[in-house]
């Protein structure tokens, strides 16, 4: 909590001049292309939303305004320059008695598909996934159950200094993948903090009394605080909540094709999770033995430094016990609603197969098309508003005080990412861009396009903000998709990726920066390390998009019907 005080506090003292250029810049790069620019005499709405975007890109990327705060200008501008209705407009208002006004063809069930509105893409179900996953997360972090599954990782694997620091980049990870990259590394930083210092103490001491320090133990520091920030952005990759790029991925997949398949959590994971686990093991042999390599012993136990914490700690709770349950319920009903697995038929149903047999028996509808992940998210949310606290303590296991430490700012950037994407496609934008990236590039094959993508977005995010980066992103690599009649997800994960790949800067992710506040990882260092593992991403989202991204998703197969674009 002293980091994030401490950087709140220099950012509050002064407006960084690149954020004082780009308020103004925004605005007059957007009434410039109303006045001056035409990208397409046949639709004026191609040049309105391209000027949408470009204030948007530029408070994004010189942080002008808080980056949710700019998130609602669509609200505001889609209306007055004619994108799209400021809300849902009934049937009534559409159609007279005898239904003149309303297209051929179209049913009035199609009415939101022809008369978008833009506050209804502030409400997703995806949103609803990420509020109850936040408010699961923010239980676990109140009853400091992270903590507890934090040190029990490290209590099976620690010991020497390479296996400390892949035990505290195991846990990392693995709490990433359910709670926020930034709350991770702001609670296993003071854990790191507490065995660098015992290290370096201990280590003194051996100096003082005359004996002989390996001259790479200032290394342990760099590698172990260095690991926490790395581990905290790859492992967030492994699940659709593990980190804002993935929500924004799914959002925007519905919104540009909403007749593609549904992204079940189960099948994500088992693309994204080897994925991750790959990276984190590498990324471990490549900062400890090579970069930043380790002596092989400590002057110290490391596993009796982890028994002491747990003994912190104290008996498990009874709150602990229960959130714990709640957790693990969440994360098996989203793993097992579905019935399918990478992508493919098998003989293996969901809960929601066997729900729709029980409503069958008792002469009701199926239901299983009218659930989605954010129905599990939320209904298990709800429950720790009901399940008590102990007599002891008193009270529920959340009450709704707690909510304040929900990000509802990440909510809002979701919501900005879905009216991009439905202004892309309303206004004739994204065909636009599709056509002229397809002049562009030329005959380039697929592969050096998305290696390049890869490539392009990773540099990219280390300087802007990574949600920015891929709702921004997403429609154009979409719209190329369509150009070049390329599989839409061979193009649009790999772009995902690599926007949580930035390891290079302290601004780039908060885990970077968190760590860097510790004083203890020079930008020289953090710069040297980001670089190589800047490479490592480029080549390992490469690589699993083309092999088991197929098995998963299909990616290399033919050019689906649902992406077809749509008259």
């Amino acid at each position: 909590m002293s980091v994030h005080a401490e950087l709140s506090e220099s950012e509050s003292i002064e407006t960084p001049l690149r954020s004082r250029i780009g308020l103004v810049l925004g605005p007059a790069a957007f009434l410039a292309m109303l006045f001056f620019v035409d990208l397409d005499p046949s639709n004026p709405m191609v040049t309105r939303m391209a000027a949408v975007i470009v204030w948007m890109a530029i408070w994004w990327i010189t942080e002008a305004i808080p980056l949710s705060a700019t998130a609602l200008l669509p609200i505001v501008l889609y209306p007055l320059l004619g994108i799209m209705r400021g809300r849902a407009q009934s049937a009534a208002g559409l159609i007279d008695a005898e239904g003149a006004g309303l297209p051929a063809g179209v049913a009035l069930g199609d009415l939101d598909i022809v008369y978008p509105n833009v506050a209804a893409q502030y409400m997703d179900w995806i949103i609803l996934l990420y509020l109850g996953g936040f408010i699961i997360a923010t239980a676990v972090e109140k009853w400091n159950l992270h903590k507890r599954i934090a040190l029990s990782i490290l209590r099976i694997i620690g010991g020497k200094p390479h296996r400390l620091v892949l035990g505290f980049m195991i846990a990392t990870a693995f709490l990433s993948m359910w709670l926020s990259n930034t709350a991770t590394a702001m609670m296993m930083m003071p854990m790191g903090m507490s065995l660098v210092l015992l290290y370096e103490e201990l280590n003194e001491k051996t100096r003082l009394a005359g004996g002989q320090v390996d001259a790479r133990a200032p290394n342990f520091a760099l590698t172990l605080l260095l690991g926490i920030a790395y581990s905290a952005s790859i492992g967030g990759v492994a699940t659709l909540i593990g980190t804002p790029p993935n929500g924004v991925l799914v959002t925007q997949m519905g919104q540009i094709f909403p007749d593609a398949p549904e992204f079940a959590f189960m099948t994500w994971m088992s693309f994204a999770l080897p994925m991750s686990l790959v990276f984190l093991f590498t990324s471990w042999v490549l900062l400890t033995r090579f970069v930043f390599p380790l002596p092989a012993t400590t002057p110290f136990s490391g596993k009796a430094f982890i028994a002491d914490e747990i003994e912190k700690l104290g008996p498990i709770t009874t709150e602990e016990r229960r959130v714990r349950g709640v957790f693990i319920a969440v994360a098996l009903l989203w793993m097992t609603r579905k019935e399918r697995l990478f992508g493919a038929e098998v003989d293996i149903f969901g809960w929601s197969h066997y729900l729709d047999l029980l409503f069958i028996q008792f002469g009701a509808s199926p239901i299983s098309s009218l659930i989605d992940d954010g129905t599990v998210s939320i209904a298990m949310a709800l429950t720790l508003f009901v399940i008590p606290a102990s007599k002891k303590v008193g009270g529920r296991l959340m009450d709704w005080e707690d909510t304040k430490n929900v990000p509802w700012g990440i909510l809002l950037l979701f919501g900005g990412g879905l009216a991009i994407a439905k202004g892309f496609s309303t206004s004739g934008l994204g065909t636009y861009m599709a056509s002229q990236l397809q002049v562009v590039l030329g005959d380039a094959s697929p592969f050096a396009i998305v290696l390049s993508t890869v490539g392009f977005i990773t540099l990219l995010t280390e300087v802007s903000s990574n949600v920015a980066t891929i709702s921004l992103a997403l429609p154009i690599m979409a719209s190329l998709s369509q150009a070049i009649e390329v599989h839409p997800l061979l193009l649009i994960i790999p772009t995902t990726l690599a926007a949580s790949c930035a390891f290079m800067l302290p601004v780039s992710t908060p885990p970077n920066a968190i760590i860097y506040a510790s004083g203890r990882v020079p930008i020289t260092k953090m710069v040297i390390a980001g670089i190589w593992l800047d490479i490592l991403s480029v080549i390992i989202v490469t690589a699993f998009v083309y092999t088991l991204g197929h098995v998963a998703f299909d990616v290399l197969g033919d050019f689906p019907s649902w992406a077809v674009p749509q008259q």
